[in-house]
Order: structure tokens, then C-alpha cells, then sequence
């Protein structure tokens, strides 16, 4: 990334000082995106490396597989790491993530969005953190035995059941991830466990209404906890409710960002910016009619925030950043200073 003459990008205006610190900042600091669905193949690399990711948390398994399923999925992507190891590794603690870096690597964390593969054995969680999982969301959109997901009318909270899952996560080390909970089973959640969990991936209510939204509450109860937001980058989760047809832009972004500052500091926010590489408009649309609480009217070209729309365009963020005012310490901690410090409590 060399310090050029500032791109034009929609919402925002750079000018060559922001561009130098922007491209400086961005280039030293450990960045790592809370959240992605990485394609393995070789463009995924080539995007990490454009965009100077040094973590990414990957939904390593989809998201309704079961046991045999989420196998198979894991073993793919650890034969995928395998096969690449001039360019990935497999995450599973923080001295990986200072390897990455000084190595100009991308550390891959497993982080499931659901739990439905455990079914109802305890067992298994210890099976997944052997195979590489480090983080783990407790449900998606939907109810399944440990919680309620946003997307149910009615929320009955964090079961026996889940309450175990949680316990036997915090045990090994694993990280409770909420992005998809309901209200009361995040709540429910952040009680029960005794460490720090994440939003990985998550946007507040306050600003733009939609069902996976958080509401300032949890938000405050998360960071109260010792936790950590990744504000993500979707059109239908950054759009303006006074201009719902507009597709938002950096600054909208940057809105996010800082009223997420001002509501809980900086210490508990980061990046998650949900990009899914193995999307198709085909896959897109069916994902829609299947769970129609998602829908946010965005079709999909202009699914994602202008400037934001795959790994490559990360550089944006920190620009951004700088754009808005925010110094260069409390920059790098948005980067991934945040959710380092959670990985490294939480982590054994």
C-alpha cells in the first residue's frame, strides 16, 4: 500500500495528510475482521493481502450443518490452511496473530455462527476447540437448544442447556459470540459466563432499526463485562432512517463507529465487517425467502455501504477513521487492539 494521492471515495474527502496517516496506521496495526465467510482459494488470499488483514474470524462452518456436516467443513478449511502456509495459518491463540503479522500472513479463526451441530451433547464442544474453533456463536436468528435467535417472534433466553454450552466454553477457552442472539438470550449470555464474550459482528439499533440489531442495553452489558463490538458494513444495517432508499457510505459508517464510542468508549468497539465471499445473487435471495426477518430492501449490488464491499477495500476503514477525527491510538485499538485484549483473557 503506498502513500499515494487519496482515493475518491463516496461520503468522505481525504486529504494527503489523512492519506498518510491512514495508509501508516493501517499498515503497522494488527487488523483483524471479527467477521467473514472466506472463499478458499487463491482471490481470498490476494483480498486479505490488499486489504492488510492480519485476523480474520471465519465462519468456518454453515450456518444449519449438522454434526457430520460442520466435520467436514472444518476439515476442508484446515487441509486448505494446510495447503497454503506461505500466505494463512490456523489461529488458535494470540502468539498466532503476532506470528501472522511479522510473517505477512492472515491468521484464520474457526468462529461457527451456530451451535445446531452440537445437538445435545456437551462433549462436543471440547471436540471443536481440538479441531481449531476458538470462537462460537450461540444461535442463528433461529431457536435451537442453547438459545433464542433475533429472528423469533419470542425469546425464552439461554436454556440448561445453553447455559452448560457456555460454561463449557468458558472453560476451555472458547469465545461466546451473540451476533445473531435474541435480546434476552444475549442478556442471558453475558451473565452466565464468567469471561468477556464478543458482537462479532453487529450494528445498534439506535441508528438503524432492523432485527439484528442490538439494542443499547446489550451493548452496554457486553462492554460492562469486558467485551468488544465489530461494527459491520451492510447497507441494510448503516442506512440512514430519514433516507432508507439511500445507500450509505463511509461516513454513515463512521457514524456508527462514534455514537458506539460515545455510548460505551473506545475500548469495546472493533471491525466486523461480515463480508461473504462464497455469496451469489442466487444464494442471496434464497437466504432471504428462507429467513425474511433479514430482509432489508438492499438488492444485491448495493448490499454493502459504498467503498466497503470485499477484503481488498479494508484500507477504507482506517481512512474513515482518520476522516472522523479519531487519534491514532484509539485507531489502532479499533483495528484489533479491542479484540485482542479479549482473545488474550479468554484464550488459554
Amino acid at each position: 500500500m503506498a502513500i499515494a494521492s487519496p482515493p475518491t471515495l463516496v461520503g468522505i474527502t481525504l486529504t494527503a495528510e489523512h492519506e498518510r496517516r491512514a495508509v501508516e496506521l493501517h499498515r503497522s496495526a494488527i487488523v483483524v475482521d471479527c467477521s467473514s465467510v472466506l472463499k478458499q482459494e487463491p482471490s481470498h488470499i490476494k483480498r486479505a493481502r490488499a486489504g492488510g488483514v492480519t485476523v480474520t474470524n471465519h465462519t468456518v462452518t454453515r450456518v444449519r450443518s449438522d454434526l457430520l456436516q460442520a466435520l467436514r467443513e472444518v476439515n476442508s478449511c484446515r487441509r486448505w490452511i494446510d495447503a497454503n502456509p506461505d500466505d494463512v495459518l490456523l489461529c488458535l491463540g494470540v502468539d498466532d496473530i503476532f506470528t501472522a503479522k511479522q510473517t505477512n500472513r492472515e491468521a484464520i479463526i474457526f468462529g461457527p455462527q451456530n451451535t445446531e451441530m452440537l445437538g445435545t451433547d456437551l462433549d462436543f464442544v471440547g471436540t471443536f476447540y481440538d479441531l481449531g474453533v476458538r470462537i462460537m456463536q450461540l444461535t442463528y436468528q433461529r431457536q435451537n437448544w442453547v438459545g433464542t435467535g433475533c429472528g423469533e417472534a419470542r425469546d425464552g433466553g439461554l436454556s440448561t442447556f445453553g447455559k452448560m454450552v457456555v460454561s463449557a466454553m468458558d472453560d476451555l477457552g472458547m469465545i461466546v459470540d451473540l451476533s445473531h442472539c435474541g435480546h434476552q438470550t444475549g442478556m442471558d449470555a453475558i451473565e452466565h459466563s464468567k469471561n468477556p464474550v464478543l458482537l462479532t459482528h453487529a450494528h445498534p439499533f439506535a441508528l438503524s432499526p432492523h432485527v439484528r440489531a442490538k439494542s443499547d442495553d446489550l451493548i452496554k452489558a457486553l462492554a460492562a463485562k469486558g467485551g468488544v463490538i465489530g461494527l459491520t458494513a451492510l447497507s441494510g444495517f448503516s442506512y440512514r432512517p430519514e433516507q432508507p432508499k439511500v445507500r450509505p457510505a463511509l461516513d454513515r459508517w463512521a457514524e456508527h463507529m462514534q455514537y458506539l464510542v460515545n455510548l460505551v468508549g473506545i475500548d469495546h468497539v472493533g471491525i466486523g465487517l461480515d463480508f461473504d465471499e462464497t455469496n451469489t445473487p442466487a444464494k442471496w435471495a434464497a437466504d432471504h425467502a428462507a429467513q425474511p426477518e433479514l430482509e432489508t430492501g438492499w438488492g444485491w449490488d448495493d448490499r454493502r455501504i459504498h467503498d466497503l464491499t470485499h477484503a481488498g477495500e479494508e484500507v477504507n476503514v482506517t481512512r474513515a477513521l482518520v476522516w472522523a477525527g479519531f487519534s491514532d491510538a484509539e485507531i489502532i485499538k479499533i483495528l484489533g487492539e479491542n479484540f485482542l485484549r479479549v482473545f488474550k483473557r479468554v484464550w488459554k
